[in-house]
């Protein structure tokens, strides 16, 4: 026999069965106030619940809250009491030994090795922009009043910051700040961009969006779809389809889809993909759809 092999059999048995010193301070109804009385506990944690008179496990727990010394946890199976402790789950055991007073099967070990509930958190992002213009363009030509239809398409580019705040349990706030570019080209049917029919609109964003985010499905890839606004300031501009002295500042719609990558408890990748529209005019239209993917820090 390989002489690792007893060495792990003793690491799993003495975790099964080491208790802590943490015990139930109080119950009401499905949710467990903990003493944690020192020992390192994380939030989504699973641990049995043992009676300190038979020593049997009466119920498994989940760690939903921290906080001090104190820690709030929901029954998942089986009863709990005041007094009762707590008891470190092995990793490759969900349930209880046949002696357990939950009388559940065993299954596989649920993965702690990233957030099961959404956390505050920050984190940068790197966009790339695929923008769209449809414009009305008029100008004089030798005196002559030249109107011309111009379609517009191209490309930018972005960074930025972003800031979730978790205000409900399946629902996020975002707050962004990106610089980001808006770069539009193409050809009109006459000679109305500043006597040619080459046309184009290149303009430089700080932009600042806020979004609701919803999480239908949360787990090592977090799905997430969501909708919002955003307010953009041009901090440079050309163009010879726009007037250059009406551009300063627009407003846009968003909707997007997104998943956040879980890498570990610490950090995830976001990923996301959104369409933004721009306000019509009688003269313009315009829209872009983005695609964003960073690296984000859970606090």
């Amino acid at each position: 026999m390989n002489f690792k092999t007893p060495l792990l059999i003793a690491a799993l048995v003495f975790w099964s069965f080491s208790s802590f010193a943490a015990s139930v301070s109080a119950v009401k109804g499905q949710k467990v106030l903990i003493d944690l009385q020192g020992d390192d506990v994380t939030e989504g944690d699973e641990f049995y619940l043992i009676n300190s008179g038979s020593k049997k496990r009466t119920g498994i727990i989940r760690i939903k809250q921290i906080k001090g010394s104190k820690a709030l946890a929901e029954i998942l199976k089986g009863k709990a009491a005041s007094g009762f402790t707590l008891q470190a789950k092995a990793p490759s055991q969900m349930s209880a030994d046949p002696t357990d007073e939950t009388n559940t099967e065993d299954r596989p070990s649920r993965d702690t090795s990233f957030h099961r509930t959404l956390k505050d958190s920050f984190g940068v992002l790197g966009s790339y922009h695929l923008n769209s213009m449809d414009a009305e363009v008029s100008s004089t030509v030798l005196g002559i009043p030249v109107t011309a239809s111009a379609a517009m398409v191209g490309n930018g580019f972005g960074i930025g910051s972003f800031y979730d705040y978790v205000f409900a349990r399946d629902f996020i706030g975002r707050g962004s700040a990106a610089i980001e570019q808006f770069n539009v080209a193409g050809t009109a049917n006459a000679a109305a961009c500043e006597a040619s029919t080459a046309c184009d609109a290149n303009i430089n964003y700080l932009s600042l969006y806020g979004m609701i985010k919803w999480y239908p499905v949360q787990g090592k890839y977090r799905i997430w779809l969501g909708g919002g606004m955003g307010y953009l300031l041009a901090i440079s501009k050309s163009s010879t389809a726009l007037d250059e002295g009406a551009i300063s500042t627009n407003q846009v719609g968003t909707a997007a889809i997104g998943t956040d990558i879980q890498m570990d408890r610490k950090n995830y990748i976001p990923v996301s993909m959104e369409y933004s529209m721009f306000p019509p005019s009688s003269t313009v239209k315009a829209h872009m759809i983005v695609i964003r993917a960073g690296f984000a820090w859970n606090l």
